[in-house]
């Protein structure tokens, strides 16, 4: 039987930021380590930064409630779901009134242990990745060489093209 994984859960609820506007922070730090986490969100200028940094912290204390360890989480999940919104209405023109809606997100992360065991079967995948990408490397050198020796054929009949409607020119202004 599969031992049971250990998670660390922490939410933030009703953050009076915009649902939009914390996706795209969280693309940032999704999947990995909490430590490049941390260094990511302390260089990045906006505000959902700074509330998913809290929220780090907060799961990151839970997890070290739970026993884990902290050198070795990373971040399992994180969304940032749609809370309510706040409906404010802004004065118009001839006395009528237009809504605002003030959004608000409910943010969640998941941390988990890094297990030793897929740690080497992702290198073993680099690996892989990397022996591919220097056969295609290989590849494409070829197909540029190629590629190089067909231009330098077209430069040269240009450049025979250009001298060839120059003396046609001077031709021309000597009749005359």
């Amino acid at each position: 039987m599969e031992k049971a994984k250990k998670i660390a859960l922490a939410k933030s609820k009703y953050v009076r930021i915009s649902q939009r506007k914390m996706i795209g922070v969280c693309n940032l730090v999704r999947g990995k380590d909490v430590a490049v986490v941390r260094a990511i969100l302390i260089r990045t200028e906006k505000k959902g930064a700074r509330i998913i940094e809290k929220t780090l912290d907060s799961a990151i204390a839970n997890a070290k409630n739970k026993g884990m360890d902290a050198k070795n989480l990373f971040i399992e999940t994180i969304c940032a779901d749609m809370g309510p919104a706040y409906k404010r209405s802004i004065p118009w023109s001839k006395g009528t009134a237009r809504p605002i809606k003030k959004r608000t997100t409910h943010l969640t992360i998941i941390l988990e242990e890094k297990n030793k065991k897929l740690d080497t079967k992702a290198s073993s995948s680099i690996k892989i990745k990397e022996d591919v990408d220097a056969k295609n490397s290989d590849n494409t050198k070829n197909a540029k060489s190629t590629d190089n020796k067909k231009n330098e054929k077209v430069k040269i009949s240009v450049k025979k093209k250009t001298t060839d409607s120059k003396k046609t020119l001077n031709k021309k202004e000597d009749n005359k």
